[in-house]
This record gives C-alpha cells, sequence and structure tokens, in this order.
C-alpha cells in the first residue's frame, strides 16, 4: 500500500509541476485583433474529430499478463508468456516482477497521462537487484514528452519487486515494461 501512496504523489508532484511551469512560461498568444472574427470557429482536439465526443480516450493494458495479479497468482501461462520476453530463461528460473502486481504501476503511469496526452511507446528496462529493489531505469522506448518519461521511471524506481531467481537463488535481472501511449 505504501508503494502505491508514493506513485500516487509522485504523478501528483509532476502534475503541479508541470502546471505551475506552464504559469510561469511567458504568453504565446497573439495580440487581440482590432474587428471581430467575421465568422464563429469552434476549437477541436483529436477526440472530437474522429468521433464526435469530447471523452477523452483512456490508455489500455493490451498484455496477456494481468495487471491485478501478483508473480505468484499467475498461471502457468501466464507465467509462460512473462518468460517468453527473456532471451533464453532456463526452467526453474524466474523473472523479476512487481510485488504487487503491475496495476499500481499502470495506475499512476494512466492518471499521469490523462494530464500530459503523451504519445509514442513508453519502454522501459528496469534493473532489479537481489532484494527486489529497482536500482536502474533504462528509457528504451520513444515517448515524445520527456517529463511523461521522467515520471515513469521515477515510478518504476519506487515500485518493490519480486527479485528474479537464478539457479535458486536471488538474482540481478531488468524487468521490461511497456505501454503504448496515445494523446486522446
Amino acid at each position: 500500500m505504501k508503494t502505491r501512496q508514493h506513485l500516487l504523489l509522485i504523478a501528483a508532484i509532476c502534475c503541479v509541476s508541470t502546471l505551475a511551469q506552464a504559469q510561469l512560461l511567458p504568453s504565446q498568444e497573439m495580440p487581440a485583433r482590432s474587428a471581430p472574427a467575421s465568422a464563429p470557429s469552434r476549437n477541436t482536439i483529436s477526440a472530437t474529430q474522429e468521433t464526435g465526443t469530447i471523452i477523452k480516450k483512456d490508455i489500455r493494458w493490451e498484455s496477456k499478463i494481468p495487471l491485478n495479479k501478483t508473480y505468484e497468482e499467475l498461471t502457468p501461462e501466464q507465467k509462460a508468456e512473462l518468460h517468453s520476453q527473456y532471451e533464453a530463461m532456463p526452467d526453474g528460473d524466474e523473472p523479476p516482477f512487481p510485488a504487487e502486481g503491475i496495476k499500481p504501476i499502470f495506475s499512476a503511469i494512466r492518471k499521469a497521462q490523462r494530464l500530459r496526452q503523451a504519445h509514442g511507446n513508453l519502454i522501459m528496462a528496469v534493473t532489479v537487484d537481489p532484494e527486489g529493489n529497482a536500482t536502474k531505469v533504462e528509457e528504451l522506448g520513444s515517448v515524445y514528452d520527456l517529463q511523461m518519461t521522467q515520471l515513469a521511471q521515477q515510478v518504476l524506481l519506487l515500485t518493490k519487486y519480486k527479485p528474479a531467481v537464478c539457479s535458486g537463488k536471488p538474482c540481478t535481472m531488468k524487468y521490461k515494461f511497456s505501454q503504448q501511449l496515445k494523446p486522446g
């Protein structure tokens, strides 16, 4: 539960920081016109153009690995799906996995995405030590929003993991997190 609170706190701090920066930047608005516009204009966003609605799209989890389960709760098929993301993992070895499941990570990123409206492939490689702590996060994707990338890195660094198991002992290994981000 502490991890979830920390993740939400970080997401809130990043969002507030972004809003504060936006208020401090000089305005890029055009000077006022002396004559009114001849026809009314309407601003649209991509959601209105595509579907006729102003409801923002939400990012979705599209993996076969469920969000709300810990590694121990995964079925053998789901564990096999996770193992397939690793090159030549010997039988009996286990990859690292978020201790509380993927949902706290995904929820924090989804909340930030609602505000940031980033786009691109968010792909992160988290180095997890034998105690289950993240020691480093590498960005491997192509998200076109530096603050969104930094937020995701912070969320993944603060997450506690089930450590990887190599030859029956906890070991250091990378955990891959990926999510497609689309502005909505």
